[in-house]
């Protein structure tokens, strides 16, 4: 080899070598042309969402506060791992529009500044519908002696007041039965009521969260990472309650649900004249059994779920579910 060759070799490798250092370099931060460092902002933290409606889920999150970041990205990802869309808001809180009901996304969060972006904080998520009567009136639920029906079907997702001729088909009930120590109001699982109908029969059995999100004026305004049911039936007293409340469940055909059971101006709950009072909810419903609302969940629901999916020929991301605890 002559002297210039092995110029030109040396040349070329001190200048792959260069390339390959600078790379590495990048990795920890990154330096332009002229040597101004750029550096990697800080991920979001605290990431939650709630559905909107059928086609649209709001994310919110604590922002980066450094004043490099420009605003942010969210890349909206299938339940294959495609990216569908990215939006990129100035502030901590978006809606995420033109998504469908029972469908599950992973939302992908990153601070950005003009030059590069954070780390990815996710959450996974699926829109869900809105329940109306089928008149496309307000959801009233009434009480034990009202001719009206003091049980809720939402199958379908349709509401429909039902009678304790066809208490089989409720959904939830509403109990104000009169107790030992008085008045007693109660919401939630059909079983757990003191109708004969149920005590003698049985009903539909429908899963109540244990949590209870109380002084709740929207159901907007319910975020959450996971959504927590456990397996349990029970009812909820708000016999002294004077603000609208939330509570999660799961019907008996595996659809999940957040109720909204609202309060008036005056601060009444149950609300009319006997013997039609009444409470009005509004229901935020998984239209497809077996999608919560997050895949943050019990080994128990995730089990379900795997199973469920397996048997369609189906996986998450080519993965089970994470079988996490509360």
């Amino acid at each position: 080899m002559n002297i210039t060759n092995v110029s030109r070799f040396l040349s070329r490798f001190l200048s792959a070598t260069a390339c390959i250092c600078l790379f590495v370099l990048s990795l920890a931060s990154c330096t332009d042309s002229i040597g101004v460092t750029i550096t990697v902002p800080s991920a979001v933290s605290n990431l939650q969402a709630t559905s909107i409606d059928d086609a649209t889920v709001r994310l919110r999150w604590t922002g980066n506060t450094s004043a490099t970041v420009t605003g942010y990205r969210v890349n909206i990802v299938s339940s294959t791992g495609t990216i569908l869309s990215t939006v990129t808001p100035t502030s901590s809180v978006v809606d995420i529009t033109g998504l469908t009901a029972g469908r599950v996304y992973t939302f992908k969060v990153q601070s950005r500044t003009k030059d590069t972006v954070s780390a990815e904080t996710n959450i996974t998520w699926s829109p869900a519908t809105r329940i109306r009567m089928a008149n496309g009136g307000a959801v009233l639920l009434y009480e034990s002696v009202s001719s009206f029906g003091s049980g809720l079907s939402f199958q379908g997702g349709i509401a429909r007041n039902l009678t304790i001729a066809n208490s089989s088909d409720w959904d939830i009930a509403l109990d104000t039965q009169p107790t030992v120590g008085g008045n007693s109001y109660d919401i939630g699982s059909p079983n757990k009521t003191g109708y004969t109908a149920f005590a003698n029969n049985g009903g539909r059995k429908t899963v109540v969260s244990p949590v209870v999100y109380n002084a709740i004026d929207s159901l907007n305004q319910v975020f959450d990472t996971q959504l927590n049911i456990g397996g349990d039936e029970r009812l909820i007293n708000f016999t002294t309650v004077n603000r609208g409340f939330v509570f999660a469940c799961r019907t008996q055909n595996g659809n999940y649900a957040k109720v909204f059971v609202k309060a008036t101006n005056q601060g009444v709950v149950l609300q009319g004249s006997a013997p039609n009072r009444y409470v009005e909810v509004e229901i935020s419903y998984q239209p497809v059994a077996n999608v919560p609302f997050a895949y943050m969940l019990d080994k128990a629901a995730a089990a379900v779920i795997n199973s469920d999916m397996n048997a369609g020929g189906l996986y998450f991301v080519n993965k089970k579910l994470p079988l996490n605890k509360y």
